[in-house]
């Protein structure tokens, strides 16, 4: 297990990347962004941006897209289950950074989904064709842990795990097909993000070594933090990099279960059932 100082990160970085003239070595990788209306978008966007990256963000309701009229930002509407939606998006140059999911209430069971297989094949083969080169997909700390068995209890998280069962193995499934796919990738696991100032606090665990029941709460700005130092690095290629911190979460105290739904709603109708494989 790894603590990152992602402050202490960023001076290295700038270290290695700045010439003895003090201009910079190399220029920063420029990124699409599938699926860019997630929650955690907005953000790795916004920072992506301020590192002068120049960012193309596909999503099937693009003018729900944070950051929209900034310089060096593109938007295009597309859908993962739509290969030629993809390959638009793409010029073979950038780094492609997947944060595809559907949007989900985790009160109501999920009765199928495929959106993690489907939609990342459709885009590593979009890659494929167009020649870029590395693919960073989002999965969850919960697929570490698919849950098999009914709760006997009713604690909220033991049955969000139980009713998305079916997307944490879909998660699971597409993190096992990513070796075939024929691309340097990497699999980022974040635990449950916040919106909070970044925190500088998180850990890693790599290849299915997180502690099981560890404090998952994350915020978005050190989650962006981190996916975009992948971006140009290629220290966890072929890995699964699970992100996570010491705060535990407790509903009622640090964790608004309302205020999330809220949230959620407020992008877009939820999408549980058979409807949610299919969009």
């Amino acid at each position: 297990m790894v603590y990152l100082n992602l402050k202490r990160a960023a001076v290295l970085m700038t270290a290695l990347l700045l010439g003895a003239s003090g201009a910079w070595a190399a220029s920063p990788s420029n990124i699409v962004v599938i699926g860019a209306t997630a929650q955690s978008a907005p953000e790795i966007i916004k920072q992506a941006l301020a590192q002068g990256r120049k960012v193309t963000a596909l999503a099937r309701r693009p003018e729900a897209v944070a950051s929209a009229g900034q310089a060096n930002l593109k938007i295009i509407k597309g859908d993962v289950r739509e290969p030629a939606s993809i390959e638009s998006a793409l010029t073979g140059k950038e780094v492609v950074i997947s944060l595809i999911g559907p949007r989900v209430d985790p009160r109501v069971e999920l009765e199928s989904m495929d959106l993690y297989t489907v939609g990342t094949a459709n885009i590593a083969a979009a890659m494929k064709k167009k020649g870029n080169k590395k693919l960073i997909v989002t999965s969850s700390i919960g697929a570490e842990h698919v849950v098999t068995e009914k709760p006997k209890g009713t604690e909220l998280r033991d049955m969000w795990l139980w009713n998305g069962r079916k997307l944490y193995a879909d998660m699971s499934a597409m993190e096992k097909m990513m070796p075939g796919l024929g691309l340097p990738y990497i699999i980022l696991r974040p635990g449950f993000m916040i919106e909070q100032p970044a925190a500088n606090n998180i850990k890693i665990a790599v290849d299915n070594t997180a502690p099981k029941g560890a404090g998952p709460i994350v915020t978005f700005a050190d989650f962006a933090g981190f996916v975009l130092a992948q971006v140009d690095s290629d220290q966890y290629n072929g890995k699964a990099v699970s992100i996570f911190s010491d705060i535990q979460s407790e509903w009622g105290k640090n964790l608004d279960f309302d205020a999330m739904l809220k949230m959620r709603q407020s992008q877009g109708p939820m999408e549980n059932g058979p409807a949610a494989a299919k969009k």
